[in-house]
């Protein structure tokens, strides 16, 4: 098992703590030594002879990762457990990881069990993922099943950055409000409409909808720069959604734009 927080002995030098489980099994020094070694360049942790002799306490973050994955891999289990071993890393060197462990897996070919709060992480690392709440499986699939062909209201607002609004379903509309949109699914009475802040547009107020769009009317009121994108808090009836585009929009009135075919449809 790989611990959140590591779990590394600071009083013993990375080569003991990798060693350790091999020492309890009563392995030969030299098998322990030539172990320990070659897992330590597997996990890329850099220059072995100098990193073999320190402590835990003269590591980075990232560095303590790999030797506490190191020591889980040494004893070479059948099963692997991973208790959100990145989330003590800062951004960039947890994103680093997450390759690191996915080509890792690849290399040793050793079942890995990953459980993880960050849903890129798990929709990076993951052949297959699957998404519990409260205690109970929501749905499981491969990464793309999940994201793409949620199969509850709430596995799709709770993937990527989603927008939920209250509706109710009648004679083939959707009234979110005050504002009607075209509906032929299979949902009739109170309903919920969630979609990807990715998948919308914002357009001038003036604008009318194209064939197989919906569009929601409402007003622009913030927006922030995330580096790659801006996203646009509108405000649809009583709801504040978030869109995200590549270059800022003013505030005031805008027209949604939203793709029907992005558009998911629940009963409430």
């Amino acid at each position: 098992m790989v611990f959140q927080n590591y779990a590394l002995w600071p009083h013993m030098t990375v080569f003991d703590n990798v060693a350790y489980g091999l020492r309890l099994k009563k392995r030969p020094e030299a098998e322990v030594r030539s172990r320990v070694e070659r897992v330590l360049d597997l996990v890329e942790i850099g220059q072995l002879e100098g990193v073999m002799r320190r402590k835990p306490a003269e590591l980075s973050g990232g560095q303590q990762q790999r030797v506490a994955l190191a020591r889980a891999l040494v004893v070479e289990p059948r099963v692997l457990l991973m208790d959100e071993p990145l989330s003590n890393l800062d951004a960039k060197v947890r994103q680093r990881l997450r390759v690191e462990v996915r080509r890792l897996q690849r290399r040793i070919a050793t079942t890995m069990i990953y459980v993880t709060h960050d849903q890129e992480e798990a929709l990076a690392i993951a052949d297959r993922v699957v998404l519990m709440n409260a205690g109970h499986v929501v749905q499981a699939g491969s990464p793309q099943e999940i994201y793409f062909r949620p199969g509850s209201a709430f596995a799709a607002e709770f993937l990527g950055v989603s927008n939920q609004l209250r509706a109710t379903a009648d004679g083939g509309r959707l009234a979110v409000g005050r504002q009607q949109v075209p509906y032929a699914g299979p949902v009739r009475g109170p309903a919920t409409l969630i979609f990807k802040a990715s998948d919308a547009t914002l357009t001038p107020p003036a604008s009318v909808a194209g064939p197989d769009e919906v569009i929601l009317r409402g007003t622009l009121e913030e927006r922030l720069f995330l580096g790659s994108v801006y996203r646009h808090y509108v405000k649809v009836e009583d709801e504040t959604l978030m869109i995200d585009a590549g270059e800022p929009l003013e505030p005031g009135p805008v027209v949604v734009r939203v793709p029907a075919a992005k558009l998911q449809v629940y009963a409430a």
